[in-house]
């Protein structure tokens, strides 16, 4: 079951033009589309074929497919020459074709004229005007084949000029022999073949206007996708440099190997051992982390964040969060992980958590901003945030009591519950602001080591949160 925060990977095409492949295959469908042509109705409704001529015109247009997968290659550059030999194979196909309908039927099977349809649409693979030049040459082998096969039709021819004339004794006066015909009492006058034959050209030409302007479409949004995947590998390129650059420790992870694809130059020379290689090296045989599972998980599953973790380098131990964000590039999930280094931080809350006195960072409002483990214990509730102005208020510290004075740090006792705390309120400006933070620090106190000049303020009652 897929989730909103899996990756989704975009599949890689696998070639670089689409318009051969889409060429070769549609001659394969015409063959397949011929097979069925002739096979389905001699099997089924004894239709008379000239069997060897027609697999012989198959086994041809079979050869015409092998050469196109072959000057088709990959491998193979898109070049003027092989634009001229893509064009060479196509007539020969359409030439094939017409074999191949002259003896499975010829013009006594004169919907198997549709198939000529098929390379005529896919003529525009190649260039624009070869369609309409296919649709020339489909209507000249099928007027030829037609005036070998009818004697109808080169009387007609043979009637109207003495070019017709010359045309018609090419063919002599026994090739159109009906005894072998798939139906041997079949007979039509002139005007059939004339009809058919000129029904097959409009539609012909049809197809090359058709091709001619699904080639347009095509072309334009090939041009789309060539410009987006461009744009998309500029971008890739893009921010793998970036991740390089990185002013922070970044890593580029394969999600499925572990392997370090990229990295930031900051990630080898805090994290990793001297003359370690980073790209393409494991990420944990590189990186030596405490606990290497809970990163494994991060790495291979969802996005998420792993703070507290310890990376060992040598003698010493960093204290990191990090957090992993999942890409897609080139087909495969990839993760990216950023190391953020929080050792100061974290030593630093460890010793306020751990000294004596209680502290609270308050804004210029009087909100809490951080406060330590025995302001925690101090008041109760408390938490980041709260109005500081209601801590104290039993105490009868009213106002903006917290602000410091001209002279910076103040100091004064307050009693909290049975204990005496002296409380210093120390300013810390913001560089380029007029509005400063404050720190509030509660040190308990003996009662009679209060300083007398300082204001002493009791408090009867427990504070509130």
């Amino acid at each position: 079951m897929r989730t909103g925060d899996e990756t989704v990977l975009v599949p890689t095409i696998a070639f670089d033009d689409p318009r051969v492949h889409l060429l070769d295959d549609i001659w394969l469908l015409a063959i397949f589309t011929v097979l069925l042509s002739i096979v389905l109705p001699w099997f089924i409704s004894s239709f008379e074929v000239d069997l060897m001529h027609a697999a012989t015109g198959l086994l041809a247009l079979g050869a015409v497919h092998i050469a196109f997968t072959v000057v088709c290659a990959p491998h193979r550059p898109a070049t003027v020459q092989r634009r001229r030999m893509l064009a060479v194979l196509h007539a020969l196909g359409i030439g094939f074709l017409g074999y191949t309908w002259l003896h499975a039927g010829g013009v006594q099977n004169p919907m198997f004229l549709i198939v000529f349809a098929l390379p005529i649409v896919s003529a525009v693979f190649i260039s624009r005007f070869q369609p309409y030049a296919m649709a020339v040459l489909a209507v000249v082998v099928v007027s030829l084949a037609s005036l070998a096969q009818s004697p109808e039709l080169r009387w007609y021819v043979n009637g109207l000029s003495a070019g017709g004339s010359w045309i018609a004794s090419l063919f002599g006066s026994d090739a159109g022999s009906t005894g072998g015909a798939p139906f041997p009492g079949f007979y039509a006058p002139a005007g059939y073949f004339v009809v058919l034959l000129e029904v097959f050209a409009i539609l012909m030409f049809a197809c090359a206007f058709a091709a001619d302007h699904l080639g347009t479409v095509f072309e334009r949004l090939y041009a789309h996708v060539t410009t987006a995947r461009a744009e998309a590998a500029r971008g890739q390129e893009l921010w793998s440099k970036l991740i390089e650059a990185l002013p922070v420790p970044a890593l580029l992870v394969d999600a499925e190997t572990s392997q370090i694809i990229c990295a930031s130059e900051r990630v080898a020379s805090a994290y990793c051992e001297l003359d370690a290689e980073v790209a393409g090296a494991n990420l944990f045989d590189t990186i030596k982390f405490s606990y290497p599972e809970v990163v494994q998980e991060l790495v291979s599953g969802l996005d998420g964040t792993a703070p507290l973790t310890m990376i060992r380098v040598a003698e010493a131990i960093h204290v990191t969060e990090l957090r992993v964000q999942h890409v897609a590039q080139k087909g495969r999930r990839f993760a990216l992980v950023i190391i953020d280094d929080t050792t100061e931080a974290f030593c630093m809350k460890a010793a306020l958590d751990t000294a004596d006195h209680a502290s609270l960072v308050l804004d210029t409002q009087g909100r809490v901003l951080a406060l330590n483990k025995p302001a925690a214990a101090l008041f109760p509730g408390t938490t980041v945030g709260a109005e500081v102005s209601r801590l104290l208020t039993h105490a009868g510290l009213t106002g903006r009591w917290w602000e410091s004075q001209l002279a910076g740090r103040r100091r004064m006792h307050v009693e909290i519950g049975p204990r005496l705390f002296q409380v210093t309120l120390s300013p810390l400006a913001l560089p380029g602001e007029e509005e400063r933070v404050h720190v509030v620090a509660f040190l308990p106190v003996a009662k009679g080591a209060a300083d007398q000049t300082m204001t002493t303020t009791r408090v009867s009652a427990a504070m509130q949160p």
